[in-house]
């Protein structure tokens, strides 16, 4: 597997690409494909585990010490000559002075289960039985192996392979319909497992493949819209909502057993315990997946919503909850409903899904449908659209009473239409040190968006002003854990933390690698409910230039 990277690593083009892993998995055993295809996308465990590897730099250059006998500051030196934790591991264990504890092979299931492990480990000692388990993978390693494996645990492999590289492959290589297993990968949220059922049972197995209450499904995507006017020459009538400035939110109910998912499949059911009594209580069924807009109020008397930093604060809180569910009240506005009673529902059409959810839902005041319009008259919706802005929302969702649900598709089933300019989701991959007052802060950070074909960050422009000081020192502190390399000033991130930025215009660059800029980006927010897969691509950066 060490050599596949490699060669994944010194091949760009996507087809050579999805060739090699073709190859590759042809010959993968069945009980190991899943395992084999998340290391291949860089993660040890499904986007919806609450499984964490909690393993950050500092530690893993303490391993490197001891297995290889340098000295911490030998270590941290061949890192900046490297520019590369992985190139600097591979290098250090070929001349690594301590002796070989283990002489059999290192296998995927090994990895896999020390990893696992690590994952599980939690109180005062859990630090030492890291060094353990990483420092038993890597005795056991080949100067190439090390490299992956120090990578895989840093979640830093970036190979260039997109997800969508991976499910070509899988399609080609085990013959099967490539729309049946998006699908069954947009309803699953695990290509490898998806993959041993394309294997074993072909396109039938693929088709056969449902939802499972207690796992999160990929949402359904909204296109953007220019004006009210447009969606009507292309909907009528249509379904008008409130776009609540708010967190997208799954809800599971499997008898008593609720659980709650944000849109990138985070388990957030233990920081919303009153959202947990009220599905509970309010869903009028055994089992069900719904759908609505968590949204932060000022009160319960008084609906206004408060910045999305508060909601952001209650999405992140992991201990001493009820601290914050009396400073933070949260309210639930449902919208969709995709699973009733063991029944799947993403064919049927919105307004019969629509009507089914009225049906089965007590209202509450917390726990409310959102507020919903169906018209073909343009003053009723204009008016609507008016309302959810002086509410302080960010304007009107726009439906179509006819249409499916496509999980993970903008398929011109629904429209956003908001007050202002379309902003970007972006990552961050580089920044500064300030200088003078805030020479302990980053700035100056590098933005970029995503390539869907090879899963890379490509830059997009930098952003150096418009933050306050509290911004600054709160997207410094998230950024820190994150820093890969440093060369004075510079520093380079792991593309983990998402950034909505606003911007004057959109120009033709040679400076950046997306080859445009942004011109005057400025910070709307600090993205917390979104992860790297939700960061904009090249493609729909595209469609901005021409849609303007």
């Amino acid at each position: 597997m060490a050599e596949l990277f490699q060669q994944l690593e010194k091949t760009s083009g996507r087809l050579e690409k999805t060739s090699i892993i073709s190859d590759f998995i042809s010959d993968t055993p069945v009980d190991l494909m899943p395992t084999v295809l998340l290391f291949l996308r860089g993660r040890v465990f499904p986007l919806w585990s609450e499984k964490e590897l909690g393993m950050g730099d500092k530690l893993m250059i303490k391993v490197l010490s001891n297995i290889t006998g340098a000295s911490e500051i030998h270590v941290e030196d061949k890192i900046r000559e490297k520019g590369d934790i992985g190139f600097a591991a591979e290098e250090l264990l070929v001349n690594k002075t301590q002796t070989t504890l283990f002489t059999e092979e290192l296998t995927v299931e090994k990895v896999h289960s020390n990893l696992t492990k690590l994952a599980e480990l939690s109180g005062k000692k859990s630090r030492e039985r890291k060094i353990g388990y990483i420092s038993e993978l890597l005795s056991m390693t080949k100067p190439l192996e090390s490299r992956y494996v120090v990578r895989l645990v840093l979640e830093e492999l970036r190979l260039g392979v997109g997800e969508g590289t991976v499910r070509d492959a899988i399609a080609s290589v085990f013959n099967v319909d490539a729309s049946l297993l998006e699908r069954a990968r947009s309803l699953r949220c695990d290509l490898g497992e998806v993959a041993k059922i394309a294997r074993q049972e072909g396109d039938e197995g693929l088709r056969r493949v449902s939802m499972k209450p207690g796992r999160p499904i990929e949402v359904m995507l909204a296109q953007k819209a220019e004006s009210i006017e447009d969606v009507l020459g292309k909907i009528t009538p249509a379904a008008f909502e409130i776009k609540y400035d708010g967190a997208r939110l799954q809800i599971h109910k499997m008898g008593d057993n609720i659980e709650l998912f944000t849109r990138r499949l985070e388990k957030v059911t233990k920081q919303f315990p009153e959202i947990v009594s009220a599905a509970r209580d309010n869903i009028k069924a055994s089992t069900a997946i719904v759908e609505g807009e968590l949204v932060a109020i000022q009160s319960k008397v008084d609906r206004n919503p408060r910045p999305f930093q508060d909601l952001s604060k209650r999405i992140r809180r992991k201990y001493r909850i009820n601290d914050l569910v009396e400073q933070i009240p949260v309210e639930v506005n449902l919208f969709d409903i995709v699973l009733y009673e063991e029944r799947e529902l993403l064919g049927e059409r919105f307004d019969d899904r629509r009507k089914l959810l009225e049906k089965i839902i007590n209202k509450t005041d917390s726990f409310r449908l959102s507020e919903y319009l169906v018209t073909s008259n343009l003053k009723e919706a204009d008016e609507f659209y008016q309302k959810a802005i002086k509410m302080g929302h960010e304007g009107v969702m726009v439906k179509n009473p006819g249409a499916p649900y496509q999980p993970g598709s903008r398929v011109g089933y629904m429209y956003k239409i908001k007050q202002v300019m379309e902003t970007l989701d972006l990552a961050v991959v580089g920044a500064t040190w300030g200088e003078g007052r805030r020479a302990h802060w980053m700035s100056s950070f590098l933005l970029a968006l995503r390539d869907e074909d090879t899963g890379e960050f490509l830059s997009v422009g930098r952003m150096a002003t418009g933050l306050t000081d509290k911004q600054f020192k709160e997207v410094t502190s998230l950024l820190k854990p994150l820093v890969v390399v440093e060369s004075g000033k510079e520093i380079g991130i792991k593309p983990k933390v998402v950034l909505e930025v606003a911007y004057d215009e959109i120009q033709k660059s040679q400076t950046y690698e997306s080859g445009y800029a942004l011109r005057f980006p400025r910070l709307v927010r600090i993205r917390y409910d979104k992860g790297i897969k939700d960061v904009n691509t090249l493609s729909r950066l595209k469609d901005l230039i021409t849609s303007h």
